[in-house]
């Protein structure tokens, strides 16, 4: 090779390890799975209908963000605020209680090994007036509250977990979200 060809394989070195080793840091700098919502925006969840929206919602509060990596619209969403995560989730399921969504959730979490202990659940119910059942659980020791709610045609449940003193300050507005909750198709 020629002493003429060396710039150029320099200046080609250069911009290869620009591509492979400063993008990547860019990214990691710029990329952020949190997606911050206005506040009033609707989140919607589960198999998309042929007009494009989806079976459940939830209104969202002002300071909320989407963790895009937690989430799949399709099958469920996760929302994160100051340490505070609730996750929205669709069962796909027709003509159950709420007591039989709790259970199956239940036998689930045993399936996959989960050592989940729940307090009794309490009725709840949405603005929508779909029934639920609430309560307490723990998993490895972090205390969370689950959720369930039995629409005619579709299921939801709604996890909420992460630090005790974020999810105190964001009680009024987890309690807003879960009460939001509309089913397509449940009377209004």
């Amino acid at each position: 090779m020629s002493r003429t060809g060396w710039p150029g394989s320099i200046a080609i070195l250069v911009i290869l390890a620009i591509l492979a080793i400063g993008l990547p840091l860019a990214n990691a700098v710029v990329a952020d799975d949190a997606v911050p919502l206005r506040a009033g925006t609707v989140i919607e969840v589960g198999q998309e209908f042929d007009g494009g929206s989806r079976p459940v919602s939830m209104l969202v509060p002002a300071g909320w963000s989407l963790d895009e990596g937690a989430s799949s619209l399709s099958e469920s969403v996760s929302l994160v605020s100051g340490g505070a995560t609730v996750q929205l989730g669709v069962i796909d399921v027709e003509a159950a209680t709420p007591q039989e969504l709790w259970t199956g959730q239940h036998l689930i979490f045993q399936a996959q090994g989960l050592p989940v202990k729940a307090q009794d659940p309490m009725p709840i119910s949405t603005t929508q007036g779909v029934p639920g059942l609430a309560g307490v659980i723990t998993v490895d020791d972090r205390v969370g509250t689950q959720a369930v709610f039995a629409a005619p045609e579709q299921g939801a449940s709604v996890l909420v977990a992460g630090d005790p003193a974020a999810i105190a300050s964001h009680s009024d507005d987890i309690t807003q979200m879960i009460s939001s909750i509309q089913f397509a198709g449940a009377p209004q």
